[in-house]
């Protein structure tokens, strides 16, 4: 009896042990505890703007009413503004609202006329409560491209070879462009689906490419590029790019974009260009306070115009 007794007390005492254990440690740690001051500015609630031209297609203006950070509400599209649009500073047409979701209250203002390249379109935005907002961006024309040629990539016996391709680019001297350069694939591979049949479906992979005159340091999927060092000129690139070849895929179909870039689209998407490389955990990845061409306002209205050419691999 007395040994069980024993073996009780014993018990008991490891079990208070290991409550004040338990409570010395919940000090420690609340003591480490630090308070976080998220710090920030007060900005005026603005509209956001947010639109991108294409040649040969309508004028779609998505705008929304901007929120602070600490806002965590759903975004509120603004269907009661008057937006109207000029073509070469010529009053063009207002933009009727078009509901696409009636739940989170999303839609655009819509045109119903063409947008034409070489053009300069502005938008006069009005709202209510949130006064005048405006925006201008010039639709460049297409590059011009006088021939292009595949000159090396991967096979099934060299899958890791690296790809090169040329072209001459034509650029204008009538005005400063600016340009972006894409390079991917379109492949047709194998999927399995939930009952276990294998079909085939497109996809694309973007690779990262660039030339001794265009760099792309943060091997972004796009190379941005003015035409500083050849403005006017006719110039031959030859552009590097990490080719693949894979034997699964049934078709393998390399696409490469070029493109003629407005100003704001420019100015607007090389905020964007990566600062760091993920996996080498150098800090920032995405760029923060991108700033665009609204007046009184936030977002972009921005404009490219591309071509696109393709080498049929597979």
């Amino acid at each position: 009896m007395k040994h069980i007794e024993k073996i009780i007390t014993i018990k008991n005492q490891r079990s208070l042990t290991l409550k004040w254990c338990f409570v010395i440690f919940c000090l420690i740690v609340s003591s480490c505890q630090k308070e976080l001051v998220f710090k920030y500015d007060i900005d005026e609630t603005k509209q956001v703007i947010i639109a991108n031209l294409y040649p040969d297609n309508l004028l779609h203006v998505n705008i929304s009413k901007s929120k602070q950070p600490d806002d965590y509400t759903s975004v509120q599209y603004l269907s009661n503004c008057k937006v109207d649009v000029y073509e070469d500073n010529v009053y063009k047409a207002t933009l009727p609202f078009i509901l696409k979701d009636s739940l989170s209250g999303f839609g655009y203002y819509s045109s119903n006329f063409i947008l034409e390249e070489n053009k300069t379109y502005k938008i006069i935005s009005t709202h209510p409560e949130l006064g005048i907002a405006e925006a201008t961006e010039y639709l460049p024309k297409k590059p011009v491209i006088t021939q292009y040629n595949l000159l090396q990539h991967a096979t099934i016996y060299q899958p890791t070879m690296e790809g090169k391709y040329t072209f001459t680019l034509q650029d204008e001297s009538t005005q400063e462009d600016a340009y972006f350069l894409a390079t991917f694939y379109r492949i047709l591979k194998p999927v399995v689906k939930k009952n276990g049949d294998t079909i085939y479906q497109y996809d694309y992979v973007y690779l990262p490419s660039s030339a001794a005159e265009l760099p792309n340091p943060s091997n972004y999927f796009r190379t941005y590029f003015t035409d500083k060092n050849f403005n006017g000129t006719t110039t031959s690139f030859t552009i590097n790019f990490p080719s693949q070849y894979n034997d699964i895929y049934k078709e393998i179909l390399l696409i490469v974009e070029l493109s003629k870039c407005g100003h704001a689209f420019y100015e607007w998407n090389t905020q964007q260009i990566p600062v760091s490389t993920y996996y080498l955990n150098e800090g920032q990845l995405e760029r923060s306070n991108l700033k665009g061409n609204i007046t009184n306002g936030y977002g972009h209205f921005t404009a490219n115009n591309s071509i696109f050419w393709g080498f049929t691999i597979k």
